[in-house]
């Protein structure tokens, strides 16, 4: 029996490639996740442990909420590092300054990172604790000299002896480029942009004054971390703390990781849906595989295999296909993985070069999911197989085309209803997991009841072709004829183009309700912030309250603290300001009562977290701790405001970085939008790094940014839609085989080659635009039923995109075109004798 299996398998190796290629691309993508953050994981682990070299102790201001975030530590002050330089079997001791520097170019424009830090550092010349090294020119000395890691250096298209301008929390300085800088094997820090000045200097521009942001300790020979730093800490003053560098490593790999656990979730869930619409086609292949092996099973039978040999039979050839196409995908990911490096540098995103690692993990679970999903798949087709009985496999028609669709439907509706349910539970309670399970189940549910419509739908679909003569109607025909084989091929087309069809809505609306959202919450004239929303210098704001063409400015800060132990956002703001430049609805208490320290609230934090007006909760903040703070005011939800605002003099009282995130400004009574513009500007001269944008600007670039992340999503969701595609070219090469008869009696009868290939082309086209059509009328209804369910979260319109719904139909009209080329080629070279007296 394992010999006719195996021989079986040669004699349809081309047809088992073409479904195991959707395994190999779903495979591909796991593999190539994995092998992309292991290795970044890895550089930032050497690159972590490089600025640290030699580093046995961190010194630090104690954070309340802990976390590596240094910049919201009270700062280190000078007395203590003379302390610790005394702790015995300290070698040496410096202190490291850390804080906002931002590149103004030759250009005059601000040099952008796109995404990671703009970050001012010291650099302690003849340190072996320093991480940084002069890798050309000298370091810098004084206040008119600074040093640039060479990836800025490079992409800001600057050179020793270049005069600069560095933005910093106070006043920008006008300074001469004496150095490159970089650590031991990288240009930069995972591509932030460093900006490196002698230690008093960091300390006066950057950090305090005779303070520093953290100290780092070398130990003497013989003395260990964890000895040292039990040393340390006994002479350390309140508010401050000693941790082991692996400890102060460990924090910023966790912060890298939990950066990365999003980009690694999303890549895991676009290769689990093509892993998913890969089982139809592995599915609807092997079903045909098993008809039209129909009269080689019967045989078998009767000379003496067993139900359980025949479907052995199937399993062995799906395991291989599963191995080979999983292996294949391991390897490839590999690819994948540079590919997807390569993307992100081309989106900005500069990453740093590293070996790749490749775990033992990442091929286990290569294989484990690419084999899983071809045996999965594969088992429904073994059991039918193996039900067949002799004499009944051996007749010429397929009698599973002549069963009823009762119990077809019944088992269809049921998944369904059960694949809703979990949908709507999940969506409710917010639990992912059942999310995805109940769309894979309607899925299901739909692919199962889809047989039912395939002859009305096609039908009406095939009209059109119907007209343009006998290749049109025959196309039609063949395409109607069989509503299983029509339904499973266009099933994976119909999950793929459905989850474009549910994004697709899923945006529109989200943009839709954005616009809404923030043209209602927002009563500003003008909103300025930098490209990425990284914070910025507070004498922007100084300098825009002394026009007098500007009413209102409205300086937000932007930090972390924690509510009744949940880590939230609080916003830090002048109360004068705040009703100004927002349409902020109070619903209880008083907005005044943020002056008197007092803490304002949106309706669903309040609601989420128990908190009512007048009532006083502990509000801990990384600097300070936990301080007794009373409900002042609960206001309508705000989309810019926030959940949680205090006023600015409260903010900076807890919080050590004082930085600004945006300002929203509101034109003095009078003042023309020129002249509010020219004010802004002349504030402004120093300034590159922001962006203003007037009130229809800043709404239209809040829906600009929706766009952007549909579209990278749908790019994603191609991968999906290509190996739909390739279920049809798959499907209709399968047919052509097994009509190798009909075809050849066609021809006979004087059906010429070009309207063979053209019938052929029918049915492709109107199989693809069946599953298209399907696919879109389930994505808008799951598209409706996820609005419906994130009303609370702010989606609250429902939106159709028309134009890029009637794309998806005449892209999946042209994908049937192309997936029948190659089958149609081989149908119309057929001889006539040979296929007519083939049976």
């Amino acid at each position: 029996m394992l010999h006719a299996t195996f021989t079986s398998l040669l004699a349809r190796k081309l047809r088992l490639a073409l479904s195991g290629v959707a395994v190999l691309l779903g495979v591909s993508f796991v593999s190539g996740t994995y092998v992309l953050t292991d290795s970044l994981g890895r550089v930032f682990d050497g690159l972590f442990a490089s600025v640290n070299a030699g580093t046995a102790v961190t010194v630090r201001g104690v954070s309340a909420v802990g976390g590596s975030d240094n910049a919201q530590r009270e700062p280190v002050t000078q007395s203590v590092l003379n302390q610790v330089r005394r702790v015995g079997g300290v070698a040496e001791v410096v202190g490291r300054v850390q804080g906002y520097a931002q590149v103004v170019g030759k250009n005059g424009k601000a040099y952008k990172t796109g995404g990671p830090p703009s970050l001012g550092v010291e650099i302690n010349v003849g340190s072996a604790l320093e991480g940084l090294q002069v890798k050309r020119g000298v370091a810098p000395v004084g206040t008119n000299q600074v040093a640039l890691d060479a990836t800025t250096v490079r992409k800001a298209g600057l050179q020793l002896g270049d005069r600069i301008t560095i933005l910093l929390k106070g006043p920008a300085q006008n300074v001469t480029l004496v150095g490159v800088v970089g650590l031991q094997n990288a240009d930069s820090l995972g591509g932030a942009s460093l900006v490196a000045f002698d230690p008093p200097t960091a300390q006066k521009l950057v950090g305090t004054p005779g303070s520093w942001t953290e100290l780092a300790v070398a130990a003497d020979s013989g003395v260990s971390a964890s000895e040292l730093r039990s040393r340390v800490a006994d002479v350390l003053p309140t508010g401050t703390e000693a941790v082991t560098v692996t400890q102060t490593i460990s924090e910023q790999s966790k912060k890298l990781q939990d950066g990365l656990g999003f980009l690694n979730t999303a890549l895991l869930v676009f290769a689990g849906v093509s892993l998913f619409v890969g089982a139809f086609l592995i599915f609807n292949t092997f079903s045909m595989l098993v008809a039209q092996r129909a009269k080689e099973l019967a045989l078998l039978r009767a000379l003496g295999a067993s139900r359980g040999q025949v479907i052995g039979s199937v399993v062995v050839e799906a395991l291989v296909v599963g191995v080979f196409s999983s292996i294949s995908g391991f390897f490839l990911g590999i690819g994948v993985a540079k590919a997807l490096r390569a993307i992100l540098a081309a989106l900005g995103v500069d990453l740093p070069g590293g070996a790749t690692v490749v775990a033992l993990r990442t091929f286990v679970v290569s294989l484990s999911v690419g084999i899983g999903v071809t045996l999965v798949a594969a088992l429904l087709p073994a059991r039918k197989a193996s039900l067949v009985a002799p004499v009944q496999a051996m007749r010429e028609s397929d009698p599973a085309e002549d069963r009823s669709l009762a119990r077809r439907s019944l088992a269809g509706a049921a998944v369904l209803a059960a694949g809703v349910a979990a949908l709507l539970v999940g969506l409710s309670s917010g639990q992912l997991p059942l999310v995805g399970g109940g769309a894979a189940l309607s899925f299901l549910g739909v692919a199962t009841l889809s047989p039912l419509v395939v002859r009305p739908v096609v039908g009406l679909l095939g009209l059109p072709f119907a007209r343009i003569g006998i290749a049109g109607r025959l196309g039609r025909g063949n395409a109607v004829r069989s509503p299983r084989r029509t339904s499973a091929t266009a099933a994976a087309l119909m999950v793929g183009l459905a989850l474009v069809a549910t994004v697709s809505t899923l945006g529109e609306s989200a943009k839709k309700s954005v616009v809404a959202i923030v043209a209602k919450s927002l009563g500003a004239d003008y909103v300025l912030h930098t490209d990425n929303f990284e914070p910025f210098s507070p004498i922007v704001a100084t300098k825009l309250e002394q026009s007098p063409e500007l009413a209102s400015v409205a300086a937000f800060r932007l930090g972390k603290a924690q509510v009744k132990g949940a880590s939230v956002n609080i916003s830090g703001v002048d109360p004068g300001a705040l009703q100004s430049v927002l349409n902020l609805e109070v619903e209880q208490g008083q907005l005044a009562s943020l002056r008197r320290g007092e803490l304002a609230v949106s309706r669903d934090e309040a609601d989420q977290r128990g908190l009512k007006v007048g009532q006083t909760v502990p509000v801990v903040w990384a600097r300070t701790g936990a301080v007794l703070t009373t409900i002042g005011a609960i206001f309508a939800k705000n989309q810019f405001a926030g959940g949680y605002l205090v006023s600015d003099r409260t903010y900076d009282a807890n919080v050590t970085e004082k930085l600004i995130s945006v300002i929203a400004i509101r034109s003095a009574a009078g003042a023309t939008p020129a002249l509010s513009r020219a004010a802004i500007a002349s504030a402004l001269t120093d300034f590159p790094n922001l962006e203003v944008e007037d009130r229809a600007q800043f709404i239209r670039a809040q829906g600009a940014q929706v766009d952007t992340a549909l579209n990278v999503i749908s790019v994603l969701l191609v991968l999906s839609v290509l190996i739909a595609l390739l279920g049809v070219v798959n499907t209709l090469a399968l047919s052509v085989v097994e009509r190798t008869r009909e075809l050849g009696l066609l021809r006979a009868i004087g059906l010429q080659r070009r309207q063979l290939r053209r019938m052929i082309g029918v049915e492709s086209v109107l199989v693809a635009v069946y599953g298209a059509t399907l696919g879109v009328l389930v994505g808008l209804g799951f598209g409706w039923a996820l609005v419906q369910a994130l009303k609370d979260q702010g989606i609250t319109q429902f939106a159709v995109p028309y134009p890029r719904l009637l794309l998806v139909l005449l892209v999946a009209g042209v994908g049937g075109v192309v997936a029948a080329a190659l089958p149609a080629r081989r149908a119309a070279r057929l001889e006539v004798l040979q296929a007519v007296a083939s049976n």
